[in-house]
């Protein structure tokens, strides 16, 4: 239940982002989303019930091939401050997914043929599509690179670079990013990984 506090907290909220909230094709129910929310092609958006976005988050669909990605925020998950995400193809954070402030997910890139004449910004865009698994924790100024998939239950170190897939139920640490530990269900505690 709401209290009076959270309910003028939130009106206040979708009274000052309404012309960016009516962009997205999607809201559910007791979403918050924190001033200063920004959103390109928003069509393709869709948040999920008890979602909490901060403040000064990007959200962003571009066009690939005549295509925009759908970004899909499913239930109960927690946005920090400072986020953003940049999509040329699907992108779906699962249920109960914690993410710090000033993380960074990016399924789209520009071209990079310096031979084709045109400047990188002009070049046409690529993407591959980004999943995160179910319950997992995003530390702070992490960025997941196009392709990745994170398994469920993994936790993501601080400042890591994340450029390739990330294994259920194991942190992963570093630029790259690299598994350290796995959660071992026999030992009932997170194992140093070898190597």
């Amino acid at each position: 239940m709401f209290s009076i506090k959270q309910l003028i907290k939130s009106f206040l909220s979708y009274l000052y982002n309404f012309p960016q909230l009516i962009k997205i094709k999607h809201i559910g129910k007791k979403v918050f989303i924190g001033n200063g929310l920004q959103v390109t092609s928003g069509k393709g958006i869709l948040i999920g019930n008890d979602v909490r976005i901060g403040r000064f988050c990007r959200l962003s669909c571009y066009p690939v091939n005549d295509r925009i990605g759908i970004l899909q925020i499913k239930d109960r998950c927690y946005i920090g401050d400072n986020f953003s995400i940049l999509t040329g193809a699907d992108v779906t954070i699962n249920e109960d997914t914690l993410i710090a402030s000033n993380v960074t997910i990016i399924a789209e890139n520009h071209g990079m043929n310096p031979e084709c004449g045109q400047k990188y910004g002009l070049q046409p865009l690529s993407g591959a599509s980004i999943v995160i698994g179910r319950n997992c924790w995003i530390g702070e100024n992490v960025t997941i690179l196009s392709g990745v998939s994170v398994g469920d239950w993994a936790i993501l170190g601080t400042s890591s670079v994340v450029t390739k897939d990330v294994p259920p139920y194991s942190i992963v640490v570093g630029n790259p990013a690299k598994v350290i530990k796995q959660y071992s269900f026999k030992e009932h505690k997170w194992v140093r990984c070898d190597g």
